[in-house]
């Protein structure tokens, strides 16, 4: 618990958006239910119109009575427009009259589109926040739009801001299966000795949504599938799952960055047949744009430098108006032949657990095999899981970065994606149009 937590300011800017009301208010209610918040805590909500707290509090969907009552009570609204560098003068003094005491710590949530984020985090840095070591920055990806944005934006931000003050939020890394990736192989002998190119023949890492861009045209348009999900989620998935074994928890960050690094991004010749990408029917028409040829499926197979790793290809898929909806990271074992052959899956959403398929003789009197799964479900042993953003928050507040990437990170993944990014954009060719509902994995 984090009663011993220093007294905690929370800001919110965006309180009256999306995505404040849909999770992070809710994921605040659930954790005070936890007994994980600070025993001093309060929200500070920001919104370019006046707004009391008791309207938001109101308007906020799935909370119960009780905490409508803890919300309402340590809420207080500021009104100020976040274009007004003046006004970032008045939040400070603001701030400061809501402080306890001097060790009370500030954590700004961005929960404002990627493209207003930037001038925000100079506009905060200006007005001297970034020089109080007591106060964090919570970031929603997008982290720029190629390799070079990237890197001004990191720079801009390290004018202001120290690493140790910045969490770059990666909502898969803090999903409860995510997490257990790592305990799944140090604590388990049989995993932690086969979880080499020794034994492992492949490695899947799927993505797949039922659903289209629904009512998201403008921001797809703009950032298509391998900038929504390749660059961030599933290469941190395909870190945690390369990586060494960290030490401690403090360690995984950097075993993360030390996987990402090691990761050959596809170039030349085998761009053609490492890299797919594909659109559904109909997107042309959601979007108004008869020539767009933006991807909403993407197929990349990745090799790494990683003695541990050589030889063994990591095939990254994510796709919108598919079959199914699923993350789950997939090893296939070696085998002698068919009848051998072995796939563990790590299922990070839905329905969060580890199944192994394995081979065992069908009853009856004949040797008939079968593949049988041996299955582990977190429904069927806990009641109910932290969700992502409640994770993100304790660990925030708690000062813990290992469940948030990295400015190196983050580079090192533009880095990974910027040849397809550069090879896309010399032609659109190679855009398939598929049928929605077409499964996830095909044959590359």
């Amino acid at each position: 618990m984090l009663r011993k937590t220093p007294s905690t300011i929370l800001v919110i800017i965006g309180i009256t958006g999306d995505l404040a009301k849909r999770k992070l208010l809710p994921a605040i209610a659930q954790m005070q239910q936890a007994e994980a918040l600070p025993q001093d805590f309060t929200i500070v909500g920001i919104s370019r119109r006046q707004v009391s707290a008791a309207e938001v509090v109101i308007s906020t969907p799935n909370l119960q009575d009780s905490d409508r009552a803890f919300l309402a009570e340590c809420l207080h609204m500021h009104t100020m427009d976040i274009a007004d560098e003046q006004s970032y003068a008045q939040l400070k003094a603001f701030l400061a009259s809501l402080s306890t005491n001097s060790a009370t710590q500030i954590v700004f949530y961005l929960s404002v589109p990627p493209q207003v984020s930037r001038p925000i985090i100079a506009a905060l840095g200006r007005a001297g926040f970034g020089k109080d070591p007591q106060v964090k920055l919570l970031l929603e990806k997008p982290f720029g739009s190629d390799l070079t944005s990237a890197q001004e934006l990191i720079a801009e931000t390290r004018q202001y801001f120290n690493e140790s003050q910045l969490y770059r939020i990666d909502h898969f890394l803090a999903k409860e299966m995510a997490q257990n990736i790592v305990v799944f192989r140090s604590q388990n002998s049989l995993f932690r000795q086969t979880w080499n190119n020794q034994h492992i023949e492949s490695i899947e890492i799927i993505a797949s949504e039922q659903i289209g861009i629904e009512d998201r045209a403008a921001f797809y348009e703009q950032t298509g599938a391998l900038r929504d999900v390749i660059q961030n989620h599933l290469l941190q998935l395909a870190a945690l799952t390369l990586m060494k074994i960290p030490s401690s928890t403090q360690d995984i960050a950097k075993q993360r960055l030390a996987a990402l690094r090691q990761l050959l991004p596809p170039n030349g010749n085998q761009l053609d047949m490492l890299v797919h990408r594909g659109q559904y029917e109909g997107y042309t028409t959601e979007v108004n744009n008869t020539k767009t040829s933006t991807e909403t499926f993407v197929d990349i197979t990745l090799h790494s430098a990683d003695p541990q790793w050589q030889g063994v290809p990591i095939r990254l898929i994510t796709g919108k108006a598919l079959a199914t909806k699923e993350t789950v990271v997939r090893l296939h074992y070696k085998r002698q032949q068919a009848g051998e052959s072995n796939m563990l899956s790590l299922r990070i959403q839905p329905d969060e657990g580890i199944e192994m398929r394995l081979w065992a003789k069908k009853p009856g009197y004949q040797h008939r095999l079968e593949q049988l799964p041996l299955r582990f479900t977190y429904q069927e042993h806990y009641n109910s899981l932290p969700e992502a953003y409640e994770r993100v928050l304790v660990d925030a507040i708690n000062g813990d970065h290992s469940l948030f990437a990295s400015s190196e990170e983050v580079l090192e993944a533009w880095r990974i994606v910027a040849p397809i990014q550069h090879y896309w954009s010399m032609q659109i060719s190679d855009l398939a149009i598929y049928p929605k509902g077409m499964q996830a994995k095909q044959d590359a």
